[in-house]
C-alpha cells in the first residue's frame, strides 16, 4: 500500500472517531453549522467503512444508536402505516426525520426531513455487519422488524432524493436503498417468516418498476419517468447490488456517469446549484466500487489516488471540491448563507476506507 494510503487511512478512522459521540452517533461535520447532526444515510455508510476497516466498535456503537431512534418511534411507525392503510393523507413532516440529533432527538430546524433511502441504506449496512461479525442485538432486529413494514407501507411515496432535493418524485437512488435493505433481511432467521416473505416480495416489485419505469435507454434515471442523470444511482450497482455486471444497466450506467459527471472527482447532477456545483470525492469512490464490479479495478486505483490528492496538509476530505463547479454564480449565495463548504465530511472519510477495503480483497 502506498505511503500516503497507509496515511488517509489512519486519518480516515481518526477523523472518524473522533467525531463519533458517546451516544455512537457520527456527526456529519463537525465544522459545518447545519451537519452538526446524524443522518441515517450518511452514518450508515460510515458504520459500514469502520466495520469494513475493522472497526467493528465504533459500528455497533452507531447501530445501537440507530436502533435507540428507531425503537423509540415504533408507535409513530405502527400510526402512520395504520394511518395510511386507511386511506388517510399524511403529511410529508410528519413522517421519520432523516437526521437526528447526537442523543436522537429530531432536529428542529425546517428540513427536507422526508427521505427514506437513509433507513434501506441502515439495514443494509447491518447485513454488512453481520457478514463480518455473526449477529446483534435482539434489539436491533426488533426496530428492523419495525422499519421493514415502513419501508415496504412507504416506498411508493414522493420523497427528497439524497441531496434532500427534488420533492415531488420516486428517486432511483432512494429505490435503490430501500430495495437493498429489504433485500438484504430476506436471510435473517431472527425476523418472522411473514416479514422475510413481504421483505422478499417488495424488493422484487421495486426492482422490475426500476427497470420498467426508471431507465433512459439501457441506463438508469435520476428519478421514475424522467430523463435525467444522477451520479447516486451508482449506488445501486455497488455497493447495494441491486444491480450486478450481468445486468444490461450496468455498464451504461457506469459509463454515462463517467462519461457525463465524471471519473476523477464525480459531480451529482448537471443542475446542480449547491455551492455552485462541485465534484464530490465520495462519488467518485461510488463509482470506484462499480468499476471494480466490472473489472476495471485500474481506474478504480486511479480514483483512490485521485481522492487522496485533494486532501487537505490535515488530511481531511471535503464534500465537495471548489473547482471546477457546474454553476458558479450560485457559489456566493450559498456562502453568505452557511459558510464555506464542509471540511471534514465523515462521509467522505468513509467512502474513502470503503473504496480502499474493495481494493485491497483484489490485491
Amino acid at each position: 500500500m502506498k505511503d500516503i494510503h497507509l496515511a488517509l487511512r489512519k486519518a480516515s478512522i481518526a477523523i472518524i472517531a473522533q467525531n463519533q459521540a458517546p451516544s455512537g452517533a457520527y456527526v456529519a461535520s463537525p465544522n459545518f453549522g447545519v451537519y452538526k447532526y446524524s443522518w441515517f444515510r450518511d452514518g450508515a455508510f460510515i458504520a459500514d467503512a469502520m466495520s469494513a476497516s475493522g472497526e467493528n466498535q465504533s459500528a455497533l456503537k452507531f447501530h445501537l444508536w440507530a436502533t435507540r431512534v428507531i425503537l423509540g418511534r415504533e408507535e409513530k411507525i405502527a400510526s402512520l402505516i395504520k394511518k395510511s392503510r386507511q386511506g388517510e393523507e399524511i403529511p410529508i413532516d410528519d413522517h421519520l426525520h432523516c437526521r437526528y440529533s447526537m442523543d436522537g432527538k429530531e432536529a428542529p430546524e425546517e428540513w427536507t426531513n422526508f427521505q427514506l433511502d437513509g433507513f434501506g441504506t441502515w439495514v443494509w449496512s447491518l447485513n454488512q455487519f453481520i457478514l463480518r461479525n455473526g449477529t446483534l442485538p435482539t434489539s436491533t432486529y426488533r426496530a428492523v422488524d419495525s422499519l421493514v413494514a415502513y419501508m415496504v407501507e412507504f416506498w411508493k411515496s414522493v420523497s427528497y432524493d439524497w441531496w434532500e432535493e427534488s420533492f415531488g418524485h420516486l428517486h432511483v437512488a432512494s429505490l435503490g436503498s430501500i430495495a437493498a435493505g429489504l433485500h438484504a433481511v430476506t436471510a435473517w432467521p431472527e425476523l418472522s417468516e411473514e416479514t422475510r416473505k413481504v421483505a422478499a416480495e417488495t424488493y422484487v416489485i421495486i426492482r422490475s418498476f426500476i427497470l420498467t419505469h426508471g431507465l433512459v435507454g439501457e441506463r438508469l434515471a435520476k428519478w421514475i419517468d424522467g430523463v435525467g442523470l444522477d451520479s447516486s444511482t451508482i449506488s445501486l450497482i455497488e455497493p447495494f447490488r441491486v444491480f450486478t455486471k450481468e445486468d444490461s444497466v450496468t455498464t451504461p450506467t457506469i459509463q454515462e456517469v463517467g462519461d457525463q459527471l465524471g471519473i476523477l472527482g464525480t459531480f451529482r447532477h448537471v443542475d446542480d446549484q449547491y455551492f455552485g456545483g462541485g465534484k464530490w470525492p465520495l462519488l467518485s469512490c461510488f463509482l470506484g466500487l462499480s468499476l471494480i464490479e466490472i473489472g476495471r479495478t485500474d481506474q478504480a486505483e486511479e480514483i483512490l489516488d485521485w481522492v487522496a490528492s485533494v486532501a487537505d496538509e490535515a488530511l481531511q476530505l471535503p464534500e465537495q471540491l471548489t473547482v471546477p463547479l457546474l454553476h458558479p454564480e450560485f457559489r456566493d449565495e450559498w456562502i453568505k448563507r452557511w459558510g464555506e463548504p464542509a471540511i471534514p465530511l465523515l462521509w467522505s472519510h468513509a467512502m474513502y476506507l470503503s473504496l480502499l477495503a474493495a481494493l485491497n480483497t483484489k490485491r
